[in-house]
């Protein structure tokens, strides 16, 4: 007798894979029965993505972002009970999506939406101890690694992302972009009291918070944002962030602070 676990997994199986033919008489599923069932599926998971990307679907139509949706869909399957999780990957599936290619922007585009939506679901982070900074001699300081908080992010792109997810924003004021090919942007993406935000970065500071979310150390991070603006404020960019509690933990390699 098969047991309830293997029968839902059995279940879920034929449900999640469209190639799957019909299942056996011991799932007690006729094959219009699963179509529908698999229907259902397929339209949660589409509802899923319209929710995690609106200014995608803003930027497409609704009736051309469903129609992506489901091709996605048939080549993602939800392997969570979160669907809060799902959707990860529709930034590199529209890099090889070939309907969109004259719209090269969207992949980004589509990146930073998934980090907003991954901020606004991120567990809140713990902030660092700065009295361990008290024990370490200051010349090794550029040795620090200094970590961002789970709900924050930092996306670039070749294409104007942050001015794009701005202006679809309800009353957010800000214009469409006058030209796309030449307007590359960073953007920061953050958490405060259940709000998610966007920011447009300069160079400097972009590139500093690019090298800290790819974790070098403070020295590298430093001389990274430096390249770009020789007048880069290292000490007002760290008050900031530390204010604002955009890290979560500052460690030097091998553990050595406490």
């Amino acid at each position: 007798m098969t047991s309830w676990t293997d029968w839902s997994s059995a279940l879920l199986e034929a449900i999640a894979d469209p190639e799957r033919h019909a299942p056996s008489a011991n799932l007690g599923l006729s094959a219009a029965g699963l179509a529908v069932y698999r229907n259902n599926y397929r339209v949660g998971l589409i509802d899923t993505l319209a929710y995690a990307y609106p200014v995608l679907g803003q930027l497409v139509g609704e009736e051309f972002f469903r129609a992506l949706a489901r091709e996605y869909v048939k080549h993602h399957a939800s392997h969570s009970g979160n669907l809060h999780r799902y959707g990860a990957a529709l930034g590199d599936f529209l890099d090889s999506f070939e309907h969109v290619r004259h719209l090269p922007y969207l992949a980004d585009v589509a990146r930073l939406e998934w980090r907003v939506h991954h901020s606004y679901y991120a567990a809140d982070s713990t902030t660092p101890d700065l009295a361990v900074l008290a024990t370490l001699e200051p010349e090794r300081w550029g040795e620090l690694r200094f970590e961002l908080a789970d709900d924050v992010a930092v996306v670039a792109s070749s294409w104007p992302i942050a001015t794009l997810w701005l202006a679809h924003q309800p009353d957010s004021g800000v214009p469409l972009p006058e030209r796309l090919g030449d307007s590359a942007e960073t953007a920061l993406v953050t958490r405060s009291a259940g709000t998610v935000s966007v920011e447009r970065l300069d160079s400097a500071p972009a590139a500093f918070l690019l090298a800290l979310q790819q974790g070098v150390t403070l020295e590298a991070a430093t001389d990274a944002a430096l390249r770009l603006g020789p007048s880069f404020d290292l000490q007002a960019l760290l008050g900031q962030l530390l204010q604002r509690n955009l890290l979560s933990s500052i460690t030097l390699p091998a553990g050595e602070l406490p």
